[in-house]
């Protein structure tokens, strides 16, 4: 099956186009008290969201699968998962059905479109049951997605997220496998955690990528259990087993620092330390922006388990900085994007919440494929640096051996920085004084591989 590039373009759409880092979904533009700093939901204050009042599930020929109440309960349920890291301070309210149409239940596009324009004006946060993979339809959505969610109205000077929706495909849950109408399974477990990735969005996280060798070597529902472990429940895609049938808990060691980093509670500081520095060309003068940064724990060889690839952490280099500054060439982007920092301080630098340990620091380029709903970091398409695939290490150099690496031990409340690393070949600095004129080549289209298997859809959100 191939994801349909007018898909995942509205996808992109309804989450706002804006997915920045391993970590933040979002960050302030130069307007904002603070720039450069992740939209969070106000603190001190309970996240109220409304639910769907019609079933979560219903299948081809209408009948329940899935009733209201039990779509209800597993909504309170999966959201008491971000609400109960210890480390974190952040807390969801049920407030009722979906208002503002006849029953609270959104049918059709109309029902949609005075939700979705309710959630715009900060009115109510709604989760939406798609009980049949109708309204995704209608939205001219690929049927194979899971699930999404949006960031409706924010405080851009505070910088707050002050609604969002979710909306869920409930034809995954519909008990029928029918590959030509493009109705496939998940298991109930599978399922939950798609549904808790599109709360991480709503809670304000965005998309990591850590271990993605899984992804790339084609695994699919029979992952490495240690790299699975380390696996986000906030990478793009989803293609593994579920962590609950591999017995792990359904967020991943990024996925809890990064919503303790979002929202502290009063043992983040005593819990988790940081690692930050920038990353450089080979000129270790100019930063680049766009490129994965994962710390690994050391491994013990006293455990069976791999803890190199069980406990890692990652952000993405500049995702603090616009992913679109702006330009005045062409006449039709003079201000750019109103997210981000314009501070090129910050163009290639990154900070990682880590629990305390040994590590490893690498950098890698993000998966190509990677782009629009299911982007990560602030570059959309991602940037392919040539030499970003690196430890970093004390002598670092354009000139070094990339697999030579140093350990670093950081302590919890310890604050390490300036761990630069400086890519190994890349071109030469354009130079600023040089005469003559840049050409833009033609536009190449963007071609999307197909999924590796018919059971397994990827999530884009």
């Amino acid at each position: 099956m191939r994801r349909r590039l007018s898909g995942i373009f509205l996808a992109y759409l309804l989450t706002s186009g804006l997915v920045f880092a391993g970590g933040p979904l979002i960050v302030t533009g130069p307007g904002a008290l603070q720039p450069g700093q992740a939209f969070v939901w106000p603190a001190a204050v309970a996240i109220h969201y409304t639910v769907d009042s019609g079933p979560l599930s219903v299948n081809p020929s209408g009948q329940t699968v899935i009733t209201n109440a039990q779509g209800l309960a597993r909504v309170q349920s999966l959201f008491q998962n971000w609400q109960s890291v210890s480390t974190a301070s952040i807390a969801y309210a049920y407030a009722g059905p979906i208002a503002g149409i006849s029953g609270g239940d959104v049918k059709t596009i109309q029902d949609f479109n005075i939700v979705k324009g309710s959630c715009n004006s900060g009115t109510q946060s709604p989760v939406i049951f798609d009980a049949d993979g109708s309204l995704l339809h209608a939205l001219g959505l690929d049927p194979l997605v899971i699930g999404f969610s949006s960031t409706c109205k924010l405080d851009t000077q505070a910088g707050h997220i002050m609604s969002a929706m979710i909306l869920l495909n409930g034809s995954f849950q519909d008990g029928v496998t029918n590959a030509t109408t493009n109705n496939f399974e998940l298991s109930a477990d599978q399922f939950d955690e798609a549904i808790t990735h599109e709360m991480g969005h709503f809670s304000g996280l965005g998309h990591s990528q850590i271990n993605l060798d899984l992804f790339q070597n084609g695994q699919v529902n029979n992952c490495n259990v240690d790299e699975l472990a380390g696996l986000p429940l906030m990478f793009p895609v989803a293609f593994c087993q579920s962590r609950k049938s591999a017995g792990l808990p359904i967020l991943s060691p990024d996925d809890t620092a990064w919503i303790s980093k979002l929202y502290p509670g009063a043992t983040f500081a005593s819990t988790y330390g940081t690692l930050s520095g920038f990353v450089f060309f080979s000129d270790g003068i100019t930063a680049v922006q766009g490129v994965n940064v994962v710390a690994r724990r050391m491994d013990d060889p006293s455990t069976t388990a791999d803890e190199s690839k069980r406990i890692a952490f990652s952000a993405v280099s500049g995702f603090s900085f616009t992913g679109n500054p702006g330009q005045a060439i062409t006449g039709d982007n003079t201000n750019g994007s109103s997210f981000g920092s314009r501070n090129p301080a910050l163009i290639g630098y990154y900070e990682i919440p880590v629990t305390a340990g040994i590590y490893t620091i690498q950098v890698e380029n993000i998966d190509s494929s990677f782009v629009g709903g299911s982007s990560v970091g602030p570059l959309d398409p991602p940037a392919v640096t040539y030499g970003a695939a690196e430890y970093w290490h004390n002598y670092e150099s354009a000139f070094d051996n990339a697999a030579q690496h140093d350990l670093i031990t950081v302590q919890a409340g310890q604050k390490i920085s300036n761990v630069n690393i400086i890519l190994n070949g890349t071109p030469p600095r354009f130079d600023q004084f040089e005469d003559g004129e840049v050409r833009l080549g033609p536009m190449e289209p963007f071609v999307f591989r197909p999924s590796r298997t018919p059971s397994l859809p990827r999530t884009l959100s």
